[in-house]
């Protein structure tokens, strides 16, 4: 299913490789967490399992293919058969849990009638049923995540890669969360899992890969998370309250402290437009571009002014971005235009 060989990644203005000389293969249906601390090459890997990134060396095989040989043009298929989880939910916060959603299926190309039985019944299965109307400002934080997860799941991928998709979230929620995962699993799909929360990797007891400064230091099949150099997070103390408990489908159950309330967020459509935040991660550092100049009385354009022109119409920049992301190339890459309404190629 997933196999490295001998894989090293170094990134431009680094001394020390991302990755060094790393080996292993996943099996079909596996559920694998990759732990360690920040740094050591977790999310490397998840990039370079996704073509987002080239190794340096090394060979690289996923769904039997070596993805050294896929051109950038078959990337967009090839991805179609992977699905990713973020640690900030990437929702797109103009549409509804059911728009989200069915986000991916329309970049696709999927038909209407399609999108309209598959939408409800992932919804049903990550305990959304009847929160399809439901815009994403109105939901929990542990909602939200559990939307971004039907909507990599929904093409229904044979590959499922999450990374610290419970990072956000309290013990509570975050349990809920690996019980939706886990029922993913058991359905035959292989997760990877980028962790830093030892108490559900200490539970589940899957394989357990653990990386060290680029190289895999352990490699166990039903382990826990074990004593890594990952730097301990720090959380609120907790409130002096009557431990809560969480558990997960394996059915043990773990005490945990309650976690400090974190102030309630404003909802999107109560922050003036003129302060509300950019949506996306490139609207947020993207700089606005200047107004152009008037146009002098003669009626003649400045020279610095150039008109803008676009070939074809596109989708939103927020949506252009998350198919990027999601690895569903728009606007003509994939062979179709896309337009402004539905996302999806131009029937």
């Amino acid at each position: 299913m997933i196999r490295f060989d001998h894989i090293s990644k170094q990134y431009r203005g680094t001394s020390r490789p991302a990755l060094g000389d790393v080996s292993f293969e996943a099996q079909r249906g596996e559920f694998v967490f990759l732990v360690g601390a920040s740094g050591s090459g977790k999310s490397s890997c998840l990039r370079l399992i996704l073509k987002e990134e080239r190794p340096s060396k090394g060979k690289i095989h996923v769904l039997g293919q070596d993805l050294g040989t896929i051109s950038s043009r078959k990337v967009p298929y090839f991805r179609r058969n992977i699905g990713v989880v973020f640690q900030d939910f990437r929702l797109l916060p103009n549409k509804t849990v059911h728009q989200n959603v069915a986000f991916t299926l329309q970049v696709i190309g999927k038909s209407r009638g399609y999108i309209q039985e598959a939408v409800p019944d992932v919804l049903k299965m990550v305990g959304l049923e009847g929160k399809a109307q439901r815009m994403p400002h109105e939901l929990s934080g542990g909602e939200q995540q559990r939307v971004a997860i039907a909507r990599a799941v929904v093409n229904k991928p044979q590959i499922l890669l999450a990374d610290e998709p419970t990072g956000n979230l309290d013990p509570a929620t975050s349990a809920g969360i690996m019980n939706v995962l886990e029922r993913i699993n058991a359905g035959g799909t292989t997760i990877i899992m980028a962790t830093h929360e030892a108490m559900f990797v200490d539970q589940m007891k899957k394989r357990v890969i653990e990386l060290s400064q680029g190289e895999i230091v352990r490699d166990e099949r039903h382990g826990g998370y074990g004593v890594t150099a990952a730097i301990p997070l720090v959380k609120p103390a907790p409130a002096p309250t009557e431990p809560a408990t969480v558990q997960l489908t394996t059915g043990v159950v773990v005490p945990v402290a309650a976690p400090a309330r974190q102030p309630a967020a404003t909802p999107a459509a109560e922050i003036p437009a003129a302060v509300r935040p950019a949506t996306t991660p490139a609207a947020a550092t993207a700089a606005p571009e200047p107004a152009p100049e008037a146009s002098p009385a003669d009626g003649k354009q400045p020279d610095n002014v150039r008109p803008i022109t676009r070939a074809n119409p596109v989708a939103h920049p927020a949506e252009m971005s998350l198919a990027e992301r999601l690895g569903l190339r728009a606007n003509g890459t994939d062979g179709g235009d896309y337009d402004d309404q539905n996302v999806g190629p131009v029937k």
